[in-house]
């Protein structure tokens, strides 16, 4: 029987694509890049890629967050201090709390089922836990674990055994919800967790998991699932 909620962040309940954009534009505009969508859907692809690797351990966070923006900035043969760039970009994503669509809803009625929830995420602990709190959302939370402040990162096992220590549930008596196969699935299905995984983009792979295209669907599932 489930007993608990684990729930990914980004684009599961805070909508990222939207934060990121807006904290993206100063940043392209101080440097004279202009916000086309061509270039605001390049730094994306280089962000994810690298947050692959990441996931992958081919590098570290430190290299992540820096080496995005050396690698972005070469496009235009522009030199940049990338932790100088980081800083401008955090300050403007740490103020996007925009939710996905029924986020606040579906928290509530999940609340409303008994079940209590755990935020996991691999954010940037200063950006999460800001947008966190201007989104309004944290009373639905009962607590939230950032890989930085654990040191672990999703998909590891590890990532998941932890949390699961320290809510003092078993692995079968949760489900998680996220929209990376990579990171959210990926590493329920190392721990041996149910997942669900939140198709936003209607990809429709077919896996070991619920598959899901909105908020209202994963309630409805996870109300079959306690």
């Amino acid at each position: 029987m489930i007993k608990a909620l684990l729930t990914d962040i980004d684009n599961t309940i805070l909508d990222f694509n939207k934060c990121e954009l807006e904290a993206l534009k100063p940043v392209l505009i101080k440097y004279g890049i202009p916000t086309t969508e061509e270039n605001i859907k390049l730094y994306s692809s280089i962000n994810l890629a690298h947050w692959k690797m990441l996931e992958k351990k081919e590098i570290s966070r430190e290299e992540c967050i820096t080496l995005r923006w050396t690698s972005f900035f070469s496009h235009f043969n522009i030199n940049v201090n990338p932790k100088d760039i980081n800083e401008l970009y955090f300050n403007n994503l740490k103020n996007g709390g925009y939710l996905i669509k029924d986020a606040a809803i579906f928290l509530k009625e999940i609340n409303t089922l008994g079940l209590p929830i755990y935020a996991v995420t691999n954010g940037a602990t200063i950006v999460q836990k800001s947008r966190l709190e201007k989104s309004g959302i944290l009373k639905y939370l009962k607590k939230v674990y950032i890989s930085e402040e654990i040191s672990l990162t999703k998909p590891d096992k590890a990532f998941f055994d932890y949390v699961l220590k320290d809510i003092n549930l078993k692995n079968d008596e949760v489900i998680m919800l996220g929209d990376s196969l990579t990171s959210d699935i990926a590493g329920a299905l190392n721990a041996k967790i149910k997942p669900i995984w939140l198709d936003l983009s209607n990809l429709n792979i077919e896996g070991e998991y619920f598959i899901v295209h909105s908020l209202k669907e994963a309630l409805d599932v996870i109300k079959k699932e306690i």
